[in-house]
């Protein structure tokens, strides 16, 4: 499917998994099928994943932290390519604003404009 430290397009990503080719978690059927990540707001990604409060991002974090399935992960490089990191899985989810709030300092977010954290894990 995806090769590791390959570089993908948005609509590479999409014709393989599907979604909202815009979305930084696309969506289909119910699921989060990939996630396209800028690093300037996700410094710790693929790690973690910061969901700020828009209500799409907030959305789809909340499918992505109840979800079992791994996901592949790719990491924004120019206007128009993401590398492929692998696939993830979530292992932990936190929404309080008190442990959010380090993670949104590294982000370039207030703690307020940050809805979820979620920490993932390589399969």
């Amino acid at each position: 499917m995806f090769e590791i430290n390959k570089s993908y397009s948005r609509q590479d990503i999409h014709n393989v998994c599907g979604g909202d080719i815009q979305a930084f978690l696309p969506i289909k059927n119910g699921k989060v099928v990939a996630a396209c990540i800028r690093p300037e707001r996700n410094l710790l990604a693929p790690d973690v994943i910061i969901c700020n409060n828009g209500s799409a991002t907030r959305a789809a974090g909340k499918t992505l932290a109840k979800q079992a399935e791994a996901i592949p992960v790719f990491i924004k490089l120019d206007s128009e390519l993401f590398k492929y990191v692998g696939n993830f899985s979530v292992s932990e989810s936190i929404t309080t604003p008190i442990e959010c709030a380090p993670y949104a300092q590294k982000s370039g977010l207030s703690t307020s404009e940050v809805s979820r954290v979620i920490k993932m894990t390589r399969n």
